[in-house]
């Protein structure tokens, strides 16, 4: 099954008490908390990259649902009970309110779930972060445990290369990758000018002003001009940029520019990150080595490179072989087998009801919702 295999998941929760309604007259079917802890804050970025936290909906009732969407099975059957769930709220759903927390940041970028939400008609938030650090503290403080080869293989690395390259008039090229830890600060330079000056400068290149159209033993003229290009992921090509926009750009860690020559050949910019734009790098140095998407995988000896699969490519075959890859562990094949948790939270976001693995009747969990929507 290769990337495809789902991998061996375990969302956990910590009952403070044990089961059976603690709300008088309350009648709840799931599993309840006796004495329900307040829910932990966060702040992460839904399918539209907007900013989403918890607290935004103080006084509605919270679903908090922990999945991923290349997961073939499980998750698949929590989003459609959620589905039917949201779609027969009837006169409650303005005080409801569902979530759903990526567990494979990775993938789960915020164009994914845009992809997949609109796909399946999901309209309900569905979350994910960029940085690993931010969504990996949002499962520890809500006790969700991901196996730890699945956070190895899934988990975007805070220690990231940013890459400034160069495409000069004679098609030369120059590549600069800075490495930043986004857990250790939250930015690594003050915004595109400083990233531009700091990966340039001090290259051996002779001076770089591009004030008056100087990189190295180039200068500008009537015949030509540096152009800023940002390095889209989503369809791996460089985009024109508005070069004014450099001393405001936020440096992220997915940023990566280039200037290239108005008079050179853009197709031999180099691509903006490594892994052809189909994966991730994990690790730095010598164990740097990609993380390849779905359908995917590194070829041969070449760790930095992600092409087509035997079955992405269709012929059934493949002469990939990794037998000599010190990274075996990190591809291995995963067991079709992993639970997961669904949280109801009541309008002052406590932790009330539980509902664990899939096995439940999503008629049972609207009635939890609505329950406790009339409290």
């Amino acid at each position: 099954m290769g990337r495809s295999a789902s991998f061996v998941i375990v969302a956990i929760f910590i009952m403070p008490g044990c089961m059976g309604s603690q709300s008088g007259d309350l009648n709840l079917i799931g599993t309840e908390y006796r004495d329900p802890p307040e829910a932990p804050d966060f702040t992460l970025k839904n399918q539209h990259g907007e900013d989403v936290s918890l607290s935004d909906f103080d006084g509605d009732v919270v679903v908090v649902a922990f999945i991923y969407t290349s997961c073939p099975d499980v998750c698949l059957v929590i989003s459609s009970n959620l589905a039917y769930v949201n779609d027969n709220l009837g006169k409650d759903a303005m005080g409801v309110e569902i979530i759903s927390i990526t567990i494979d940041p990775a993938r789960d970028t915020v164009s994914r779930l845009f992809q997949w939400t609109e796909s399946r008609g999901y309209e309900w938030d569905h979350l994910t972060h960029e940085r690993g650090s931010v969504i990996n503290s949002v499962w520890e403080s809500w006790n969700v445990v991901v196996d730890a080869e699945h956070i190895a293989n899934s988990l975007p690395p805070d220690g990231v290369k940013l890459r400034f390259a160069v495409l000069f008039p004679d098609n030369s090229t120059l590549v600069v990758d800075s490495e930043c830890d986004f857990s250790v600060t939250e930015r690594c330079f003050d915004n595109g000018t400083d990233f531009a000056e700091r990966s340039l400068s001090g290259e051996g290149l002779g001076p770089y002003d591009i004030s008056s159209g100087t990189i190295g033993n180039w200068t500008s003229n009537d015949s030509w001009e540096w152009e800023l290009y940002s390095w889209d992921s989503e369809n791996e090509s460089w985009l024109r940029a508005d070069a004014s926009s450099l001393d405001s750009m936020e440096v992220m860690p997915s940023t990566n520019l280039a200037w290239a020559a108005s008079n050179a050949n853009l197709s031999k910019l180099p691509p903006g990150f490594d892994c052809n734009g189909h994966g991730w790098v994990m690790g730095l140095g010598t164990s740097a080595h990609c993380m390849c998407d779905e359908g995917y995988e590194r070829d041969g000896d070449d760790w930095l490179s992600c092409n087509p699969s035997a079955e992405n490519n269709g012929n059934g075959t493949s002469d990939l072989s990794h037998s000599d890859d010190p990274h075996d562990d990190s591809l291995m094949q995963y067991e079709v087998g992993h639970s997961t948790v669904t949280f109801i939270l009541d309008k002052e976001h406590r932790k009330r009801v539980a509902y664990s693995g899939i096995a439940w009747n999503p008629d049972d969990f609207l009635h939890d919702v609505i329950a406790l929507s009339g409290e």
